[in-house]
């Protein structure tokens, strides 16, 4: 096992406003090479995600507001360095690139039932209200250990 507390923080995409940022801690031994990797998050050992500056959705969610963080890299993560940028040698796409196909990997909250919050609507993207309007739109710009 693994156990490290890394920070995730977002910024609005273009037309959208507000930020957000997480602190997870996680068995970095969960986080998988496979496409669509997912960690259940009664897995996760804490989470809290705070959301300012939005139009809609905006608040601190804990651990219980998500059901799933969508965890994955082509290649393995060196989580003693900052995740965004790193490319595992591969030449491919760097670590953090917002594609909708996820070739990237992908860093992402699934939220509850109960579509409030912030939730993963692609890769590395976050709309700040669930899949509700309004909702602004929010991309990944930092994954630090």
């Amino acid at each position: 096992m693994a156990i490290r507390t890394l920070t995730a923080t977002w910024t609005a995409a273009p037309g959208s406003l507000g930020s957000a940022t997480a602190v997870i801690t996680l068995d970095t031994d969960l986080v998988t090479t496979t496409p669509g990797g997912s960690i259940p998050i009664a897995q996760i050992q804490d989470l809290t995600v705070t959301v300012q500056g939005a139009r809609a959705g905006n608040g601190t969610f804990g651990k219980d507001d998500f059901n799933t963080v969508q965890f994955y890299a082509g290649f393995p993560l060196d989580f003693s360095q900052p995740l965004i940028g790193q490319t595992g040698g591969s030449g491919g796409l760097a670590y953090g690139t917002p594609d909708a196909q996820g070739g990237a990997g992908d860093f992402n909250l699934l939220s509850g039932s109960n579509g409030e919050g912030p939730a993963g609507v692609a890769a590395f993207t976050l709309a700040t209200n669930g899949r509700n309007d309004p909702s602004d739109v929010l991309v990944i710009a930092s994954i630090n250990p």
